[in-house]
């Protein structure tokens, strides 16, 4: 048998290992924010991704996470901890100017305080696959990581529910194309996202950074046009 020529073995080695890296189960959303969590600088075109696992706290396993280079992943791998809480309380306050009007989303019959106003920060806010979701008690933290898909679908419907009628674009977020009348609808960041057809549904799901910065734009000005 002909032994494979030294080139060829490794690249066959890491074509194996990329494979291996590519079938890493995300858990929830991709990574909601434009900016490294390490450095703050914007992610550029071409973001180191990761998703993480074998974490000492397994919350995070799962969670996907984009660098803007391979030593900022370093540096917060080296304190994932801390790293992560500083990253979880920059996604709780961006999603909250969306979260909708509700009370504890496994107890509904639990208040909240307005998740735009000055004591949401002091209610149970976990992030949970890059994802924000609010919560009456540890008790019901806990149910919740028992089995979140139901609490999911039931918050993925009351974002629709609520920003439906005030969705700032007539247009598909990828093609630049009228939505038509049945376009896709979908929640990203607790932000009700809607595209012409799957294709560019699967494509914001993938990667929704730059989709959400135009729905966000848009927002801002459909909001700075009706004030005016």
């Amino acid at each position: 048998m002909k032994k494979l020529p030294l080139i060829l073995l490794g690249t066959a080695m890491f074509a194996l290992l990329a494979g291996t890296q590519d079938t890493k189960k995300r858990v929830g959303d991709p990574y909601p924010l434009t900016i490294c969590p390490v450095s703050q600088r914007a992610l550029g075109a071409n973001p180191v991704t990761v998703i993480l696992e074998d974490m000492p706290d397994e919350d995070m396993n799962g969670r996907e996470l984009k660098f803007c280079c391979g030593g900022c992943q370093s540096r917060f791998l080296a304190d994932a901890d801390a790293n992560m809480a500083k990253l979880d309380e920059k996604i709780v306050k961006d999603q909250l100017k969306f979260y909708p009007d509700a009370n504890c989303i496994v107890m509904p019959d639990d208040e909240l305080s307005d998740p735009r106003g000055p004591e949401a920060m002091e209610d149970k806010n976990v992030v949970y696959g890059n994802r924000l979701y609010r919560f009456c008690c540890k008790a019901c933290i806990r149910r919740f990581k028992k089995d979140p898909k139901p609490y999911r679908d039931a918050l993925d419907k009351l974002v629709i529910e609520q920003q439906k009628a005030s969705y700032p674009m007539e247009v598909c977020v990828i093609t630049g194309r009228p939505l038509g009348d049945n376009p896709q609808e979908f929640v990203v960041a607790n932000r009700l996202v809607k595209t012409c057809c799957g294709g560019c549904a699967s494509r914001v799901k993938n990667d929704p950074t730059a989709s959400i910065a135009k729905l966000d734009d848009a927002r801002k000005a459909k909001s700075t046009k009706t004030s005016n």
